[in-house]
């Protein structure tokens, strides 16, 4: 093949790649390249210690460089609006919490993305159940008791939580609206401020994961109270779940990862597996149970994509429900 076609070809295959959306010159397969794993919320929750385990593992797993950027903002939305711009070349993941990935746009009037459709999910990671930690100041000992206590005083209380439009906001009106409580709920730029404001007592509980919360619960620092899972979790079998207290309280957040939509499948694979060999790991199993992460083992996109269009559709009757739009 003489010098004018190899340029050709070349000039034809940049062609391909821009009308794919791939930057021409970065392929998956060059290691030197770094992947960059995007997540909605500012260090110190759950979703941004799950990306980091992950990124540690990955780093592994591809002998390359993975970084997270944390990108928080708007409850979750702020990562997912840039990741629709983002290229489709595999230097680019987001780890989306079930916040970004199905609560953050349907608690909005007018939804920046539809969470079903504009990205390509691969894998479904993991779930989280939401606990209700108090500050040990509250003279109550558990779930029933912080409704009385709340029903006594009417707007004299609050709570803190990641932000508005994030799942524990939804979780907790939910509970509010179950309990016919009134509370004030104060939101934050992630879960790190509420969980140092309910420590400090500038507000009274807050509801978030129990792998954020658990080591202040052992150092007395927080008191939980009671757990949204379906059953009393392993790593805390003392702390009793919402329903067996007489409330319908079934919710937590999820690990996602997402590709930017139309990203080829030979770009895809390698990403995919690699994540499965690091979830099928019993070391990263046991350290994300210690934190109350339940870890999924065996993913697929479809998987992945069929969980996002039914949460979607269970947390949007409660949006309705409650009258949420932001």
């Amino acid at each position: 093949m003489n010098r004018s076609n190899l340029t050709r070809r070349a000039a034809m295959t940049g062609i391909a790649a821009s009308a794919c959306g791939i930057t021409p010159g970065l392929s998956f397969a060059d290691d030197s390249t770094p992947i960059k794993i995007a997540v909605g919320f500012p260090p110190g929750g759950s979703g941004d210690l799950f990306a980091r385990i992950l990124a540690d593992a990955l780093r592994e797993e591809l002998n390359r460089p993975v970084l997270v950027e944390n990108k928080p903002g708007a409850g979750g939305l702020t990562v997912a609006v840039g990741f629709l711009r983002a290229p489709k070349d595999g230097s680019q993941l987001m780890l989306a919490t079930g916040s970004t990935a199905v609560s953050a746009p349907i608690s909005r009037a007018k939804p920046p993305y539809n969470p079903v459709e504009d990205f390509q999910w691969i894998a479904l990671l993991s779930n989280a159940p939401f606990v209700i930690a108090i500050n040990p100041a509250l003279p109550v000992t558990d779930l029933k008791g912080l409704v009385a206590y709340a029903k006594a005083r009417p707007n004299k209380l609050s709570y803190g939580h990641a932000g508005l439009g994030t799942t524990v906001h939804l979780a907790a009106e939910l509970f509010k609206e179950q309990a016919g409580i009134d509370v004030a709920d104060i939101a934050y730029a992630g879960s790190a401020g509420a969980i140092t404001d309910t420590i400090a007592g500038n507000v009274h509980f807050i509801v978030e994961t129990s792998g954020a919360l658990l080591q202040h619960h052992k150092a007395s620092k927080l008191r939980i109270i009671t757990t949204m899972a379906d059953a009393r979790e392993k790593i805390a079998p003392e702390i009793p779940t919402s329903r067996e207290a007489g409330y319908d309280l079934l919710a937590g957040t999820s690990n996602l990862l997402a590709v930017p939509l139309g990203t080829p499948r030979e770009v895809v694979e390698p990403i995919a597996k690699a994540v499965g060999r690091v979830m099928d790991r019993p070391a990263i199993q046991e350290r994300l149970a210690t934190l109350g992460i339940q870890p999924i083992t065996k993913s697929s996109p479809a998987q992945a994509q069929a969980f996002v269009a039914s949460e979607v559709a269970r947390w949007s009757v409660v949006v309705k429900k409650l009258g949420i739009a932001l």
